[in-house]
């Protein structure tokens, strides 16, 4: 089981309440995809917790092998304090990767709690790894269910089709 973190390693992403709630879910192997101002202060948490063989500090990826690591995801968490609409939430979902996110910016708009992914009440590390927990052990074909739901919501929402069709009807109003 391999849960993970993508983005910029800042405060308001909450990247260090993940790292956190680390602690608090076993038997989980757990990677931090990214860069940014905080990427020191992370590595040496990890050190100085000896988590360095529950925790993979994988750095920026090239945007093309994103999907790679995606893929090998059983859950992407993104605990941040204020978001629009993040990018790798769709990507994720578009690699029917489960994505659990706080209800900040547009991810309420997109994540429809337990039918296209998961929302947190909160982005506190106790909140991270309850809710992570519940998902981990939901039964395989509900979180196919979520997934698959996930997937085809981004295909018929966020495609450059439909955003092309969303943005020629605004055109055409003004």
């Amino acid at each position: 089981k391999i849960i993970g973190y993508a983005g910029r390693l800042s405060i308001e992403k909450g990247v260090l309440n993940y790292l956190e709630a680390i602690k608090l879910i076993p038997e989980c192997v757990f990677v931090i995809i990214g860069d940014g101002n905080l990427r020191s202060e992370i590595r040496t948490y990890i050190d100085e917790n000896r988590m360095g063989e529950k925790v993979k500090l994988s750095g920026w990826v090239p945007h093309d092998k994103l999907p790679d690591y995606l893929n090998e995801l059983k859950l992407l968490i993104l605990p941040s304090y204020t978001e629009g609409l993040p990018n790798i939430l769709l990507e994720a979902m578009a690699c029917g990767t489960p994505v659990l996110a706080t209800k900040v910016g547009a991810i309420p708009d997109v994540i429809i709690d337990g039918e296209t992914g998961f929302l947190l009440e909160n982005n506190s590390p106790e909140c991270i790894a309850e809710t992570a927990l519940k998902i981990l052990h939901m039964p395989d074909d509900k979180l196919e269910k979520v997934s698959d739901n996930a997937r085809a919501l981004v295909e018929e929402k966020f495609t450059f089709e439909a955003a092309v069709e969303r943005w020629s009807g605004i055109i055409e109003g003004i």
